[in-house]
């Protein structure tokens, strides 16, 4: 395998910055088959433990990969980030989306104000949810980005309890910083 492969596909997941399918690394980098994507991404989440990297490669279900910050240095990360992946209103409405799906839109409005349009937007645009026109209605879900990124079981029943964890530990890092 060649080192320019093996950086090329390093780019592609670097720009992609969310889990990718192996048979669009195969169309995108022009490989032979997916056993070689397959392969290239090996070497390259060796490469990248063997280094006691930040930076690891993340196998996920239907045969998808990202390019992802170990979680123990997501803490560390956050204090050199400059801008928050999201600002603290669309987080809100995509937590409130997470916990209440599958929900209607305009039941969103309602709970999160006129705000919510212009986050539904985003929160679509990068993929971490879904809107779905049901009659003259849109039905909102997170979606299978979302619950990745998250490291969030798909199931909904669990991936609530997961979130009334996460909830209750953010509640008491806030309560520790006052």
């Amino acid at each position: 395998m060649s080192r320019n492969k093996l950086a090329d596909l390093e780019a592609l997941l670097y720009a992609a910055s969310r889990p990718i399918g192996l048979t669009d690394i195969v169309t995108r980098l022009r490989l032979e088959n997916e056993r070689e994507a397959a392969d290239l991404i090996k070497k390259l989440a060796v490469t990248y433990e063997n280094d006691d990297s930040a930076i690891e490669i993340s196998m996920l279900p239907r045969e998808r990969v990202v390019l992802q910050l170990r979680t123990n240095f997501t803490k560390q990360a956050g204090r050199y980030s400059l801008k928050p992946l999201l600002t603290e209103g669309p987080l809100r409405t995509l937590s409130f989306i997470a916990y209440n799906q599958p929900i209607e839109q305009k039941d969103v409005a309602s709970a999160r104000g006129s705000q919510a349009y212009r986050h539904l937007k985003l929160l679509e645009e990068m993929g971490l949810i879904d809107r779905e026109k049901e009659g003259r209605t849109r039905i909102i879900r997170t979606t299978q980005d979302f619950a990745d990124y998250l490291g969030l079981s798909t199931d909904r029943t669990s991936m609530r309890r997961e979130l009334r964890s996460m909830f209750r530990k953010l509640e008491l890092d806030q309560m520790e910083k006052k």
